[in-house]
């Protein structure tokens, strides 16, 4: 009996319990990411200033759970109900950017229920808000840290986001018909900017990226990339963090 080679075509492959583990914990990783002949020239976070509204958010929270808890007695406008009105407003801003689906909904509905029908002692309930949302901000430095990149490569831009899964949004750099960069103030003085993305289709999947590290550098090679490929060379990588760069193959 003569053995026939494999078909040529893709097999899944056999995964075991590491890999699934690895999969929802992991960061994400060249291979999770990137084909065979791209070739990376910037791959960095989100700039650390990204990290400066869940900060703020939750230090508004923490004041609001203190007063709550502590009461104190205000005698005219000083600048302890100044802090304490800045934390409301701050939360009231939160609470009207967020977007509100079905699952919030039920779950706020169910939680405002459970609270108002049971004898829940305040000093137990409120600092659980503020862990809560220390837990939150603690989430979202781990993800920054570690889960969060993006790629611009010599076919595609992406962004990968990981932890308790992954999800990889890119646009081919081909496709790309307009780049719209945007630096606030903020941005000039910390180094981070704003990149909107406009290409022939309607619906795609990568149209901002915000925060965006070394923004002038990024947009000068997604540019080249676009319109004039030949003129990059290698000097032109931005590695702001210690990566294994793809190899180009002739």
């Amino acid at each position: 009996m003569t053995d026939h080679p494999p078909a040529a075509g893709w097999e899944h492959p056999q995964k075991t319990q590491n890999d699934w583990l690895r999969l929802l914990v992991a960061p994400p990783r060249d291979i999770d990411v990137l084909i065979a002949d791209e070739m990376v020239y910037y791959k960095a976070p989100k700039h650390v200033a990204s990290l400066a509204e869940p900060i703020l958010e939750t230090a508004a929270v923490i004041i609001l759970v203190t007063v709550a808890l502590l009461r104190p007695q205000w005698e005219g406008l000083n600048l302890g109900a100044l802090i304490v009105v800045l934390a409301a407003i701050a939360m009231w801003r939160w609470v009207k950017q967020r977007t509100w689906g079905w699952g919030a909904l039920v779950g706020g509905v169910v939680l405002g229920y459970v609270v108002l029908t049971n004898d829940f002692d305040p000093l137990v309930l409120v600092p659980m808000v503020g862990l809560l949302f220390i837990a939150r901000l603690g989430v979202k430095i781990l993800r920054w840290w570690k889960y969060e990149i993006r790629y611009l490569t010599n076919r595609r831009i992406i962004e990968a986001t990981g932890f308790l899964g992954l999800r990889v949004a890119s646009m081919p750099v081909s496709h790309v018909t307009d780049l719209v960069l945007t630096r606030t103030t903020g941005g000039e003085l910390l180094g981070y900017g704003d990149l909107r993305i406009e290409s022939a289709g309607q619906d795609q999947s990568l149209a901002s990226i915000p925060w965006l590290v070394e923004p002038r550098a990024f947009h000068r090679l997604a540019v080249r990339l676009a319109t004039k490929p030949s003129e990059i060379n290698p000097k032109d990588f931005i590695e702001l963090r210690p990566v294994r760069q793809i190899e180009h193959r002739s």
